[in-house]
């Protein structure tokens, strides 16, 4: 007597196909997943690198502005000099590579901050990842920011 019991080719065939569509449908998830995490991660640096010139305009009574390369992946902190020009202070910062900046409302794509903490250029930086999603860091005339 032979125990046939095993699968048949036609089985496995449909099973192996079965799984790799499910694969790749997880993977188109995970990556759309990813692209939004790291969009909402690039909205989160960029209020915390304009705290931090907030916090550096306090410190060194000096005005200091975040400027924003539209649209790119880049940005550059910088402080005014007695002068009236502007400085980097540091290299430029990079965004995530599939993130960028769709656009700056703030005079000169840029915002500053006056020694008081106020905000002498204010306004919205749009941040757009690969897939089209979009992300806005506003700034109010006080210096206040949020993520949209």
């Amino acid at each position: 007597m032979i125990d046939r019991s095993g699968f048949t080719l036609l089985e496995l065939l449909v099973a192996v196909s079965l799984a790799s569509v499910l694969t790749g449908a997880a993977l188109l998830g995970y990556q759309r997943m990813l692209a939004s995490w790291r969009l909402d991660a690039a909205a989160r640096q960029i209020v915390m690198d304009l705290k931090l010139a907030r916090a550096r305009a306090i410190l060194d009574s000096a005005t200091h502005r975040v400027r924003f390369a539209v649209p790119g992946g880049s940005y550059q902190h910088e402080r005014q000099r007695p002068s009236g020009a502007y400085e980097a202070s540091g290299p430029p910062t990079a965004l995530p590579a599939d993130v960028e900046v769709a656009a700056c409302t703030a005079a000169g794509s840029g915002i500053s901050f006056r020694p008081r903490g106020y905000a002498a250029a204010f306004g919205t930086v749009a941040l757009r990842n690969r897939d089209g999603q979009m992300r806005s860091v506003v700034v109010d005339i006080m210096g206040r920011m949020r993520v949209q």
